[in-house]
């Protein structure tokens, strides 16, 4: 489902849900928004390098270059026969 599919969901169903429902989807946002802020509050801490080094990773990341673990492990014990 896609983003746009979950909010119009959403949109539609708010109307339909109870109050303790609505207080739950509340507090979950609430602990989301301040997770969210907290980390950035992390991030801005760290030296302008560290910064640096995080945001390349991310952007390699999104742009498919990394290797899995799995894959990691499988072919080195391929290449030393463990």
């Amino acid at each position: 489902m896609s983003t746009l599919e979950l909010r119009k969901k959403w949109i539609e169903s708010i109307a339909r849900v109870d109050e303790k429902f609505l207080r739950m989807v509340d507090a979950l946002y609430n602990s989301y928004s301040l997770e969210k802020e907290e980390k950035m509050e992390l991030f801005e801490d760290l030296p302008i390098e560290i910064q640096n080094i995080l945001l390349k990773s991310r952007k390699s990341i999104d742009e498919g270059n990394y290797f899995l673990h799995e894959d990691i492990i499988r072919e080195s014990k391929q290449k030393y026969n463990i």
